[in-house]
This record gives C-alpha cells, structure tokens and sequence, in this order.
C-alpha cells in the first residue's frame, strides 16, 4: 500500500504504470484521458457491520479523493476467509472478516494505492462520524512481479 498527496503520485510511475497520465486526467476531472478504467465513486461512509474486504489478484486499486474523507482497513488476504467473486467477472473476490490490520485515513487531496494481493475494506467512518466521500478509483494492470495466486 502506498499513501500519498495526489500531487505526488507521478514519482510513483515505476510501481504505478500510467502514474502521470492519471494524476493529469484527475487534475482536469476528465476519467476518459486516463490510460486505464476510473470509476467515479460517490457515497456515505458506513459503520463497520456494514463493509466488507475484497481484494485483488492483477490489478492495483489506486484511490483519489476528491471530497471527504474514509478510513480503509487493510491486511493480507490469508487472515480472510475467501467468498465470492467480484461481479461480471472483476478481478478479485470478496473476503470475509471484521475490521482488522490497519486503519487508514484517506482525505480529499490524497491517494492510496492498494496492490494485489492486499485486501482492503473501504467506506469507514472517521471517529464514528459519518461522512460523503467523492473519488475516482483507478484499476491498474500491475506488473507481473505485483500478482498473486488467487486462492481458493
């Protein structure tokens, strides 16, 4: 995981492909420049009984906000129990278990990059404050040297 200003994420381009050109689109609000997928996402942050971890095998989820703010709770992806695929065929799976590892901060003006492997669960609330978070997330073909196995 990589947390970050926006500003920032250019010098992240050997880890991050398209690093740049997706730091240009956000600036501009434009998601069709990007070199890769963005999906606009806007909703309420959730109380903890409400989200759940998904993680990845080949992609690197690259999170932008715009406005808000969330807490993300990031661990590895055998402290999980596997469930479901991700729908129509998404790279990933929903995981299932509590909020553990760590807890992660993520406000309007900074990036968080998740890599495979690295199970994620999104929407937290900040201080038991419920919040509306506006951000692009980005699907990055990773690296080969980035995938893992997917586990069944």
């Amino acid at each position: 995981m990589i947390l970050d200003r926006i500003e920032n994420l250019p010098l992240y381009e050997q880890v991050i492909p398209g690093a740049r050109k997706i730091t240009d689109a956000f600036s501009v609000s434009e998601p069709g420049s990007a070199p890769c997928e963005v999906r606009e996402k806007n909703y309420a942050t959730k109380p903890d009984e409400k989200r759940r971890f998904e993680v990845h095998f080949h992609t690197i989820d690259l999170m932008m906000v715009k406005e808000g703010a969330e807490t993300i709770h990031l661990c590895a992806m055998d402290t999980l129990t596997p469930a479901e695929d991700l729908p129509g065929g998404a790279d990933g799976r929903k995981m299932d278990g509590a909020p553990q590892g760590t807890g992660v901060e993520l406000h309007a003006g900074w990036f968080c990059a998740i890599f495979p492997g690295e199970a994620h669960m999104v929407a937290g609330m900040i201080h038991g404050v419920q919040t509306n978070v506006s951000k692009w997330v980005v699907k990055v073909p990773c690296a080969p040297a980035f995938a893992v196995e997917e586990e069944r």
